[in-house]
């Protein structure tokens, strides 16, 4: 798709790690939808489309860079309106960040520098805070809100980028003024949204005992007729239903033994996180990988896998998880794991890219051909940034053959970054090549 420019707004939730720690499934689902139900109808209200959220994290995208900024507003004095007469366990904070600059929508998400940027600025922000890149403050309408400079931070391809905060003022229910939030109207009560959620969650849970009963009056009948019929073990009728893509009936399978000792067996949550991560739901599909993978790493199949490093080509699974991915895939699972990661020295990613040879390094099952093909990429993607660059140099430091120099020569020819880095590298070579 043709690239173009946008604002991003990307919102996560304070504490959310530890709250989650501390809370049963289902009070973190509850926690996740309240959030939606506070701001999605800000978000829309204010011209915002939601492009994905992952756990506590979400990514909208704006036209107008006022509309971007007023919307944060409205969403932090609603957060505050809010959470001062709320339960303490109902408390909900977050930190904005908004960016802006050219993208590209690929596979239904977006690609660029911007979504960086608005991880680099969110990294500063604070809960209640609304941090923005200063393209961002250079095309909105100055007089919408009031802002100071936060500082600089450097960039991954050089330079470095300035970022603002806005200012808030000293009303504790409208720490943004409130002006923009009572533009947009009345909005949906809360607290009735999640009224109604409750109806469908009993609702659902009616759909999943009724076909529950349903298979059980049809063995009772086999029964009757003169067959004898052995009771389906829940977990292998929810590998079943993983097979056949039917993941909501094998969480619903699943429950039937949530309370039992197998529920934290390793096999019994690789199914669970098989069966969320075809939900959508990342974060809680990682945690049941990685608890199963303390256990016994064998239990991560293929599917399993294939699941792990989906999450790892995801320019929206939240950058603080990565990481853990890495060493699970490289450290806990190793060279099993290789040839699915592999495949993502291909990805159109910068990220990507990195994450798997990092990850193939750390199973030990890194070849200079992997090493090659990921300097490749990175040395000629046109959007790759200074650092990647420096770093696909580095790479080839350690391909000891012709197809290395090779590479190292076509990177020293030019003034693009990593040519110097090339240069040391070709004339440190040949200094050893003359000693030998």
């Amino acid at each position: 798709m043709k690239a173009r420019t946008l604002v991003l707004l990307l919102s996560d939730m304070k504490g959310f790690t530890a709250r989650t720690s501390g809370q049963s499934r289902e009070e973190n689902a509850r926690m996740l939808a309240l959030h939606d139900a506070l701001l999605l109808p800000v978000l829309r209200r204010s011209g915002g489309s939601k492009i994905k959220g992952i756990g506590d994290a979400m990514l909208a995208s704006f036209v107008s860079p006022t509309d971007a900024v007023l919307c944060a507003q409205a969403m932090q004095d609603r957060l505050a309106q809010w959470n001062d007469t709320c339960a303490a366990c109902d408390r909900i904070e977050v930190r904005i960040a908004l960016s802006q600059g050219e993208l590209r929508r690929q596979n239904g998400d977006l690609h660029g520098e911007p979504l960086q940027l608005a991880l680099e600025a969110s990294g500063l922000a604070d809960a209640g805070e609304i941090v923005l890149t200063d393209a961002v403050y250079l095309s909105m309408a100055k007089s919408e809100a009031a802002t100071e400079v936060l500082g600089e931070r450097p960039l991954r391809g050089g330079g470095r980028i300035k970022l603002r905060r806005a200012l808030r003022s000293p009303d504790p229910l409208a720490p943004y003024g409130g002006r923009a939030l009572v533009r947009l109207g009345r909005l949906p009560n809360p607290a009735r949204a999640m009224r109604l959620r409750g109806v469908a969650d009993q609702a659902l849970l009616f759909t999943r005992r009724r076909a529950f009963w349903a298979a059980a009056g049809l063995a009772l009948v086999a029964v009757a007729a003169g067959e004898h019929a052995t009771p389906v073990d829940p977990a292998r009728r929810a590998a079943q239903l993983v097979e056949a893509r039917q993941p909501l009936a094998a969480l619903a399978e699943l429950d039937r033994i949530a309370e039992s000792p197998r529920a934290n067996e390793a096999a019994v949550q690789v199914l669970r996180g098989k069966a969320e991560h075809a939900l959508g739901q990342a974060g809680p599909a990682f945690s049941d990988f990685a608890a199963a993978a303390q256990k016994d790493p064998a239990t991560l199949d293929a599917a399993a896998l294939a699941a792990l490093v989906d999450d790892l080509d995801s320019e929206t699974f939240p950058p603080l998880w990565r990481p853990a991915v890495v060493r699970l895939l490289g450290e806990q699972v190793g060279r099993r794991a290789a040839p699915s990661v592999r495949r993502l020295l291909a990805s159109p990613r910068a990220q990507s890219r990195g994450d798997a040879l990092q990850t193939l390094e750390l199973a030990g099952a890194a070849t200079d051909f992997d090493r090659l093909a990921a300097a490749k990429a990175d040395l000629n993607d046109p959007h790759a940034s200074c650092a990647g660059r420096v770093e696909a140099v580095r790479r080839l430091a350690l391909v000891g053959d012709a197809r290395g120099d090779a590479m190292l020569s076509q990177a020293a020819s030019g003034k693009s970054c990593g040519a110097a880095e090339a240069r040391d590298l070709l004339r440190r070579r040949g200094r050893v090549a003359q000693v030998n």
